[in-house]
């Protein structure tokens, strides 16, 4: 991709546009940043910019946005600002910064999207690629931006990317050697018109393969089968209830891989992260690891040591035989669902709520009734809950994360969960979920 010279509007001062930014100036491109918050609510940001020596404004978009051979949107912008509307009216391209730095990369791409498990398959999957010897790189929306990591790709390396439905959005070019969809379920309704919409975003990170590409899927998921109708790459599935002649599959408690041959690749015990979930999320990347030819013993050895990722079903502590579960990354309600399913003859605590992303939650009701002891709810989306799970168990209400685990612990006995999976995004009460995660660990180590 050849920048030098060009004038480049990067939209948002986030941590991936201050990268695409900072890569892109690296590259020889005029860039300017413009961000709609004002400057004393991000003085890091600020200063980061100042030392690059970087043209940038807060506070608003202008018009000098405009002054450009094409922009770089920030997935956290709404699709719908003004200033995006002024640049398809003057036909300005509008890329994803995932799409701009994939140009640059020289290492095959893994990419990992789906509702849930995404993080957790990137990582896992990484782990495998770097135990296996393989320069490896991780980015994406796992939380480095690819941005600041492509310069250090390498032709025989791989690079695993967790790609959101927001930074697929502007993808033109991306073209996955291999391609993951994990499943498919409602989410992020404040920003979609409806879920086919969200799912034709998901859609976008797989529609440049051709045959000599893999699309690795789940063939338990109806939603995920509809959405991968007329896409070229060469289609792989993994299942729990089916065997098949080409994918991996469930099969007497072990995991079965069947690609040039059948192979048993490790028994569902010896997974080192709970629940069955995450036999999904095994098959996956055990699929793409074998695809580009990391051997068995390899895939295995890291499946029984992988101990998942932060804020994902991450046990935090037990005291006074009560454990605490940290599933703060869970910030939608299917994700919540299969956190309660993971737990199997344990009662539950649930501390849940947060931003409303536009779902019910009533999904949850027949789970909840099953599962959990009583509600523990906080945030904007605590009365929405509330109502959507009225006659199910009790109801707490918490007005911040050091009543919720106090109110939590006083309703524990010895043997009791109390588990943190809000089913809603972090951002009426906190940065981020990460935020959100550690406050609620930080409260556990607290209580006497």
């Amino acid at each position: 991709m050849d920048v030098l010279n060009k004038n480049i509007s990067v939209i948002g001062a986030a941590l991936s546009g201050i990268a695409v930014a900072g890569l892109l100036k690296r590259k020889g491109a005029r860039v300017f940043l413009s961000e709609s918050a004002p400057q004393e609510q991000k003085s890091k940001e600020y200063v980061l910019l100042q030392n690059e020596n970087m043209e940038f404004e807060f506070g608003g978009h202008s018009d000098r946005v405009l002054n450009a051979d094409w922009v770089v949107v920030s997935p956290g912008v709404p699709g719908d600002i003004p200033i995006l509307r002024k640049l398809a009216v003057l036909k300005i391209p509008v890329y994803s910064e995932i799409e701009v730095a994939s140009r640059f990369l020289r290492s095959p791409i893994i990419a990992i999207t789906g509702s849930n498990g995404k993080t957790t398959t990137t990582a896992l999957i990484g782990e495998i690629c770097r135990k296996s010897g393989l320069d490896t790189i991780v980015a994406g929306n796992i939380g480095t931006p690819l941005s600041d990591v492509v310069e250090t790709s390498a032709e025989n390396g791989i690079a695993v990317l967790e790609i959101s439905s927001f930074q697929a959005e502007r993808l033109t070019t991306f073209k996955p050697k291999v391609g993951i969809l994990l499943n498919l379920s409602p989410d992020h309704m404040d920003r979609y018109s409806s879920v086919e919409e969200y799912y034709r975003a998901k859609r976008k990170t797989f529609e440049m393969q051709d045959s000599a590409d893999y699309l690795i899927y789940n063939d338990d998921d109806g939603n995920v089968k509809n959405i991968i109708a007329g896409l070229g790459g060469t289609k792989i599935p993994f299942s729990l209830n089916r065997k098949s002649s080409n994918g991996c599959y469930l099969y007497g408690g072990r995991i079965m891989c069947q690609l040039e041959k059948e192979e048993e690749v490790i028994t569902t015990d010896w997974i080192g992260i709970i629940g069955k979930h995450n036999f999904y999320n095994a098959m996956a990347a055990i699929l793409a690891a074998r695809l580009i030819h990391i051997p068995v013993t390899t895939i295995r050895r890291t499946l029984h040591e992988f101990r998942g990722v932060d804020h994902r079903l991450e046990f935090v502590k037990e005291t006074r035989g009560v454990r605490f579960y940290n599933d703060s990354k869970a910030t939608n309600v299917d994700s919540t669902y299969v956190a309660l399913e993971s737990f199997t003859a344990e009662k539950i605590i649930l501390i849940a709520g947060g931003k409303h992303k536009g779902a019910p939650y009533t999904p949850l009701r027949e789970l909840t009734k099953q599962k959990v002891k009583c509600l523990v709810l906080m945030g904007e989306a605590a009365p929405l809950i509330e109502k959507d799970m009225a006659g199910v168990v009790p109801v707490i209400r918490a007005q911040s994360m050091h009543e919720a685990v106090q109110k939590s612990f006083e309703q524990a006995v010895k043997g009791d969960v109390i588990l943190l999976s809000p089913a809603c995004s972090s951002y009426d009460m906190f940065k981020n979920y990460e935020d959100r995660g550690n406050q609620f660990k930080q409260e556990i180590f607290q209580l006497n």
